[in-house]
C-alpha cells in the first residue's frame, strides 16, 4: 500500500488525513497535505535540501511540533518542499524525536499557486492510529 493524504469535511479550517505503512510516511504525507494546503507541490523543483529536527513529548505533539516547524520555514524564509522524507520517529527517554530531509525551493507566487494561509496545527480532532497494516494521523489546520 502507497501512502497518501486526503481532506476531510470541516467547516472552517482543513481537517487531513494522512497514511503510510510507516509512521514515517505517514508523517511525511502529513507535511505534504500541509505543503498542498498552502500551495501546490506540483510546480515545486527539488532545489534545496533540508534536514529537519524536532522534538514532541508524546506522538501528537511531535506531529504538532513537526508541522508548525514546517508553517514557521514556509512564513519565515518562503520554503515549499516537493519532496518530503521522515528519516526516523525514536523515543528518547522521555521524549520522542523526529529527523527528516526536504527537498524543494523558494515559494515563488509566479510559479506556485498561492493556496490557503495556514496559522497553525491544533491538536483539535487529532488521532494517530494503526489500522490493520497502515498508520493514519488526523489533524486539523488552523487557517
Amino acid at each position: 500500500m502507497v501512502g497518501g493524504f486526503r481532506f476531510l469535511e470541516h467547516i472552517g479550517d482543513v481537517y487531513v488525513e494522512a497514511y503510510g505503512e510507516s509512521l514515517h510516511e505517514a508523517f511525511s504525507q502529513a507535511a505534504l497535505a500541509l505543503y498542498n494546503t498552502i500551495s501546490s507541490t506540483d510546480n515545486v523543483e527539488c532545489k534545496i535540501e533540508k534536514d529537519i529536527s524536532v522534538v514532541g513529548e508524546d506522538l501528537e505533539a511531535l506531529l504538532v511540533e513537526w508541522l508548525q516547524y514546517l508553517i514557521a520555514l514556509f512564513d519565515i524564509e518562503g520554503f515549499i518542499a516537493k519532496v518530503v522524507e521522515v528519516k526516523s520517529i525514536e523515543r528518547v527517554g522521555d521524549q520522542y524525536t523526529l529527523s527528516a530531509k526536504l527537498c524543494g525551493e523558494q515559494f515563488n507566487p509566479k510559479l506556485h499557486r498561492i493556496g490557503v494561509h495556514v496559522k497553525a496545527a491544533t491538536y483539535w480532532r487529532m488521532e494517530i492510529l494503526k489500522k490493520n497494516q497502515e498508520f493514519v494521523v488526523r489533524f486539523v489546520l488552523d487557517i
